[in-house]
């Protein structure tokens, strides 16, 4: 497209506006005039004040961002208009978004991460270890986002017995049983990638999981010209080579079998990832082994800690509820009972 440019004339006047009144904003009509045409883009991530905006083109576009409109995220879609000054960009709108991932941030302030979602992928590693709470509590995320969820056990090439395997393959049992699919991958020996890929395919997943899940580089094992994307990002916002501080949205390559072959959301890793709270109802619901033994407590408000009679209880006693599900259950239990949430 085009770009429409100011005439002589018009720089002149607004050249000499700023000399007059230097901090005086330009009226809307005047703002409009320095505007181009609105366009509609991605957002590919976001850094300082601004956004990385891919236009329809494929181009990359630095953007600033509304005030009301607050910060957009990797996945959304937004209207942006060229700055005809400086060839930069300016985000007028956001589109209503689909899905949203957040995380909590600092001073119990919630961070964005990624928006319009279709898959949440969680990557647990081998080394430094496979957490089950950690995986239950993406679980929870999924169910209150109504998400579909793989598991990722990221590099097993790093695997040396039999007996490691049959650890590994017990702890992941409680997920075998709820119909998770689950994709061993490693991005040295290039295992399972070609499965994973293909449930990836015209998705937009976003991958989350621990620091050192391995995760930037398995997305860099799925994707052949990931050092040039890199490259390309790392020209565009000034920052240097990607170290995974914001979600980055990257695109699987094309094949001739995808004319959507899907994007990719790498998220930042974090220690301790904690779901929205939510009362105790919702939260014994993003647990579908509990499901069974629901209604069967003695009391009716039975928070499954203490009191007599829980089924739950009962049934981690039996082996039929597996006593890691029941643990992560606890923890998140303990959690949003300081924030007031379960009742």
């Amino acid at each position: 497209m085009s770009k429409r440019k100011l005439t002589k004339q018009q720089q002149k006047r607004v050249n000499e506006k700023r000399i007059d009144s230097p901090n005086e904003k330009a009226s809307p009509s005047e703002e409009k005039n320095l505007l181009g045409a609105p366009e509609q883009g991605l957002v590919i991530t976001n850094f300082g004040k601004r956004i990385l905006v891919e236009s329809t083109e494929g181009k990359l576009i630095k953007c600033a961002v509304r005030q009301h409109l607050g910060k957009p995220v990797a996945g959304d879609i937004v209207t942006w208009q060229t700055d005809i000054e400086d060839n930069t960009g300016v985000v007028t709108s956001v589109a209503p978004r689909k899905q949203e991932l957040s995380r909590p941030g600092f001073r119990g302030q919630t961070r964005m991460v990624a928006a319009n979602i279709d898959l949440l992928v969680i990557v647990a590693p081998i080394t430094p270890g496979i957490h089950p709470d950690m995986i239950d509590r993406y679980l929870v995320v999924a169910h209150q986002l109504q998400l579909p969820t793989i598991l990722v056990i990221n590099k097993t090439d790093l695997i040396q017995s039999d007996e490691q395997w049959e650890l590994i393959a017990e702890a992941l049992i409680p997920y075998d049983e709820l119909d998770i699919e689950i994709y061993p991958t490693s991005s040295e020996s290039q295992d399972g990638l070609d499965d994973l890929r293909e449930a990836l395919t015209a998705k937009n997943s976003v991958f989350v999981g621990p620091s050192g899940a391995g995760k930037s580089s398995l997305i860099k094992a799925l994707i052949p010209d990931i050092e040039i994307k890199i490259n390309t990002l790392s020209e565009s916002t000034g920052l240097g080579k990607h170290t995974t501080t914001n979600s980055i949205l990257y695109h699987l390559p094309q094949t001739d079998d995808t004319q959507n072959a899907g994007n990719i959301i790498d998220s930042p890793g974090v220690r301790l990832f904690s779901p929205a709270p939510c009362d105790l109802h919702e939260l014994e619901q993003a647990y579908p082994d509990f499901e069974p033994f629901l209604g069967q407590c003695k009391f009716s408000n039975c928070t499954h800690q203490s009191e007599p009679q829980c089924a739950i209880r009962d049934a981690v006693e039996k082996g039929e509820i597996h006593y890691s599900r029941y643990h992560s259950f606890e923890r998140l239990l303990e959690e949003f009972s300081n924030t007031d949430k379960v009742h």
